[in-house]
């Protein structure tokens, strides 16, 4: 366990980002760098996830995107691109394009055991009950903090989200530093942040080989020359659920402890995608959350966003 308070551009509250770079616009060289890429791959009619990135001239892509890598190693750990042309694109080359940059970030990941390294975040109308391994990105649930892939043995590094279509209403984003969260805990509540490096049981979302068991058993938070986090409260609850016990008292009370910390409004930072733009964060050490939202009634104005898993650790497939 983690027993100094962590200090540098990691460990901000919302306050402080004013003084933070988190914003990247897409300069005019990038976009014309993708329009040519894009034009290219419509005409040789290869498929986007096996298209080569040595083909294209990409030059102030990679510059941009190297800047983004920084930005969630070393700086606040997130990084929003401002934008690409979504109505110009339409859905079907705003994802290629969105391909293409987070390529240049790290390698796209299998995001299920199906292989899919592409998936949508919409609401299917299943409801994320414990056992059916229906995840909340697949509803309109309001989604508590987490990190993606909380119940997988092998998480993503970064995840990257566009947005094709904000909801008409609701679904804001919030954003929050692992480092932060772990510095309140420490200052505030040492014990029960002790019980989150023991392990919780956690529901892993149907999400493995038939012969494998269906939960998984770890800490919340690990710590070894960086602090890394587990979160995912719902798959946790799920898992106990399903094993048909309560949970410990003193883990309960910790992740109580944890939500008190989510609540407090200093710590998080909140807004609202727009089509076109990216949002990455480094999956290890910022948690997100978005709010219920109030999809439209026509298919063609519902919320959508595309994510990505990225990873260059391990294979490509959803174990790595």
């Amino acid at each position: 366990m983690l027993m100094s308070t962590l200090v540098g551009s990691r460990s901000w509250a919302a306050g402080h980002l004013n003084d933070v770079e988190w914003k990247v616009d897409i300069q005019k060289d990038a976009l014309e760098e993708l329009d040519f890429a894009l034009d290219l791959l419509r005409r040789t009619a290869v498929p986007m996830e096996k298209a080569d990135l040595k083909t294209f001239r990409l030059d102030a892509c990679s510059v941009m995107m190297r800047r983004v890598k920084a930005m969630l190693d070393d700086g606040a750990g997130f990084a929003v691109l401002d934008r690409l042309p979504a109505a110009r694109y339409g859905e079907e080359e705003l994802v290629r394009a969105y391909w293409l940059l987070a390529s240049l970030l790290a390698r796209p990941v299998a995001q299920n055991q199906a292989g899919d390294r592409i998936y949508k975040v919409h609401n299917t109308g299943r409801k994320a009950l414990p056992g059916s391994g229906v995840r909340p990105d697949q509803t309109d649930m309001e989604q508590n903090f987490h990190n993606d892939n909380s119940y997988n043995r092998t998480q993503p590094s970064y995840i990257g989200l566009l947005c094709v279509r904000p909801a008409p209403q609701g679904g804001e984003s919030s954003i929050l530093s692992i480092s932060s969260a772990h510095n309140r805990l420490l200052e505030t509540e040492p014990e029960l942040l002790a019980r989150l490096y023991e392990p919780f049981w956690v529901d892993r979302q149907k999400e493995h080989a038939p012969d494998e068991a269906p939960l998984l058993y770890e800490p919340v938070f690990t710590y070894d020359d960086r602090l890394k986090a587990r979160i995912g409260l719902l798959p946790i609850y799920n898992a106990y659920a399903m094993r048909g016990e309560q949970m410990d008292a003193r883990g309960a009370a910790a992740l109580d402890a944890l939500k008190r910390v989510f609540r407090q409004p200093e710590l998080s930072f909140h807004f609202t995608m727009e089509a076109g733009q990216i949002q990455f964060v480094d999956n290890l050490g910022i948690c997100h959350r978005r709010t219920a939202f109030v999809d439209a009634p026509e298919a063609s104005r519902r919320r959508l966003l595309v994510r990505t898993w990225l990873r260059d650790e391990g294979d490509v497939g959803y174990d790595g």
